[in-house]
């Protein structure tokens, strides 16, 4: 599965947050985020569960309604009220920690069937761009079975080959591997690295320090719904310089010495 030009999307869109909020209730999740993008670039976000990471990636694409803030993705103004957020989302793919793949269909219709609604791409095309997209995570030759006839880690490489079937300008990974067993994990990150070797502009929320270490351009750390500290991997990872960022990394890197 080596690189190819194909996997480079045209326009890379970069992200920009402005003071993000959001609040379930009384409980506010996100208490002020800004963040930057840049087109191309791979952000890991990392922190403790409910720290607000994944609720951040989520309101990138509205699949959550802000309560106050800014948020732009490529050309769209995503939290302005007059947005087309089918427009805009057709540049974003996102893979959830769960495959949210259809059981009724083979691994082909669940690639095409997107395309075909939202692009009004011809059946031929579909499958086409849809085997192709296959053929790059390793499964074309498994386009007819059904999900249920795939491992862990087959189903999340056919969910991303689904997600750049739409030929997005922006990738969202919410924990992708998290469900994994740790013998299939190494194939998604294969494939996400060569997304982010083609230029790919991506935030990943992960708990894999290797990963983020490796390909990361940058890395931030989040902690109680706010930003704590970012910068490169080495910086965050090698050498963070604030208690709370240590402390995680702690934990994370060197689970036995909590016990």
């Amino acid at each position: 599965m080596s690189a190819s030009a194909n996997l480079t999307p045209e326009t890379p869109a970069g992200v920009t947050i402005e003071d993000l909020h959001k609040s379930f209730g009384d409980n506010e999740v996100l208490k002020g985020i800004s963040m930057r993008v840049e087109p191309g670039e791979v952000v890991c976000l990392i922190g403790a569960s409910g720290s607000g990471k994944s609720t951040l990636l989520r309101c990138v694409n509205r699949l959550e309604e802000p309560n106050a803030g800014q948020i732009t993705v490529g050309q769209h103004t995503a939290t302005h009220p007059d947005v087309n957020l089918d427009a805009m989302r057709r540049e974003i793919g996102m893979v959830f920690q769960q495959f949210n793949l259809f059981p009724h269909l083979s691994v082909l219709e669940n690639c095409t069937v997107t395309p075909r609604k939202v692009l009004r791409a011809s059946k031929d095309q579909a499958e086409a761009d849809a085997m192709e997209q296959l053929e790059k995570v390793g499964l074309k030759h498994l386009s007819e079975r059904r999900p249920d006839q795939l491992s862990g880690g087959q189903q999340q490489r056919v969910a991303i080959a689904r997600a750049l079937t739409m030929k997005p300008s922006l990738m969202l990974f919410d924990e992708p591997t998290s469900a994994l067993d740790p013998e299939t994990v190494g194939d998604v990150l294969a494939i996400m690295r060569q997304l982010a070797q083609a230029g790919m502009t991506m935030i990943v929320v992960t708990h894999e320090m290797g990963f983020a270490r490796e390909v990361a351009d940058r890395v931030v750390f989040m902690d109680q719904g706010v930003v704590v500290e970012e910068g490169s991997a080495a910086q965050v990872i090698g050498a963070p310089q604030q208690s709370r960022t240590q402390d995680f990394l702690r934990r994370v890197l060197n689970p036995l010495s909590e016990q």
